[in-house]
């Protein structure tokens, strides 16, 4: 019933129409410069009651757990092409409360080494394309953050319908942060962050090597350097509750400054039918953590523009070693189910509606309110979400 309620709510959005498209400027100096961008207008309702008297050492309320609208982001685009094989992108990101630069970087196209070259801030370069708003656990937790770098990346055809990818990275490496598991703001998970100057800065190497053959592709990738010195292994593993336990039960050194990240993912997307998995594993001092999620979607077309796709996805992200701190939800194994319909109107206008299952494993206990008596389940965190969004492109 509260479902259906949320939905009706969200109607209000669906009368918003934008019309519109890339603008292309040419400027004195005889360059083309395109312009764009787009806007995301979302609803979002998380379950369980709102409101200062339902929190409590459990039940965080960080922002807020009240249904509420908001512009999840604006972004204003420019690429400026220097060349046919030569570009720079930059993207400027404003929401309710901030504004920032968000991604900018040079593009170099080299055909006849069948290989591109990149260098700026970006995702890193084994970061995908999601069909939801949502990300998967594993894609916030180490390839949402942007990181300053320069990548190259290689195609080469075998045969009709098979290839083979390489790509190399050099990266600064990006600090500890913490972000969203989904779209509510209470309950973060540890995350490879933004990349910000620190002092003590250090760099991470990665390469990645894959196989697309019949609309099957299959890729892997490793990632090694060291923490960042020393905010990565003092100010953020040194502050999780518990972490002195794993150097002492491991007989490591608080100090251990270990870093490594690697996965594989396999995926095709063949006529209307989208199918994805991946897995991810990672080492952070004497800390382990590993996730994996599966996902599909089925695009059912409506004209030659518009289409619907249901799409479901399963992950989940655990920390290993450690036992999950109530007080920490960055200690927290968690698993996460999607369910969404995402619909394209037309080029520049969807509406997505997901539902997020979240199960946080919390390490609290059930305990007894010494007010009224009542039973506490603090194992628990009434944390499903609900999204609806409007996406205008122009």
């Amino acid at each position: 019933m509260k479902i259906i309620k949320v939905l009706l709510s969200g109607l209000l959005l669906l009368p918003l129409i934008a019309f519109g498209q890339g603008v292309t400027v040419s400027t004195d100096s005889g360059l083309d410069v395109v312009l764009g961008g787009e806007v995301e207008l979302e609803f979002i309702d998380v379950e369980g009651e709102g409101g200062f008297k339902n929190s409590d050492l459990t039940y965080q309320k960080v922002k807020n757990r009240s249904p509420h609208m908001r512009i999840d982001k604006a972004i204003l685009s420019t690429r400026i092409n220097y060349s046919e094989n030569l570009y720079y992108h930059i993207e400027f990101r404003f929401d309710d409360d901030k504004g920032q630069v968000d991604k900018h970087y040079l593009k170099l196209n080299l055909p006849a080494l069948h290989t591109k070259i990149e260098a700026g801030k970006n995702r890193p370069m084994v970061g995908t394309k999601r069909f939801t708003e949502g990300y998967p656990l594993i894609g916030t937790a180490y390839w949402k953050g942007r990181e300053m770098h320069i990548t190259s990346m290689s195609k080469y055809a075998l045969s009709d319908g098979m290839s083979l990818t390489a790509g190399l990275s050099f990266a600064m490496k990006r600090p500890f942060g913490t972000d969203d598991a989904a779209e509510d703001k209470s309950f973060k998970m540890m995350v490879y962050d933004d990349y910000e100057p620190r002092n003590g800065q250090t760099f991470e190497y990665g390469v990645t090597a894959g196989l697309e053959a019949f609309g099957l592709k299959a890729e892997g990738w490793y990632y090694t350097g060291k923490l960042i010195d020393d905010f990565d292994w003092k100010s953020s593993l040194g502050f999780l509750p518990g972490y002195d336990d794993v150097v002492e039960a491991y007989d490591g050194e608080k100090d251990d400054i270990t870093h490594w990240w690697g996965g594989g993912r396999l995926s095709t997307d063949v006529s209307s039918l989208h199918l994805r998995g991946e897995y991810i594993t990672s080492m952070d001092g004497l800390l382990p953590r590993n996730g994996y999620y599966g996902e599909g979607s089925y695009r059912i077309m409506l004209n030659e523009e518009a289409y619907i796709a249901p799409t479901v996805r399963y992950g989940e992200l655990n920390v290993e070693r450690h036992a999950p701190a109530l007080g920490d939800p960055a200690t927290w194994d968690r698993n996460m189910t999607t369910l969404a319909l995402v619909t394209k109107v037309n080029s520049y206008f969807s509406i997505k509606m997901e539902y997020y299952l979240l199960n946080e494993i919390t390490g609290g206990t059930v305990s007894v309110d010494e007010i009224n008596g009542e039973e506490i389940d603090n194992s628990l965190v009434n944390d499903n979400q609900f999204l609806l969004q409007t996406t205008f492109e122009f």
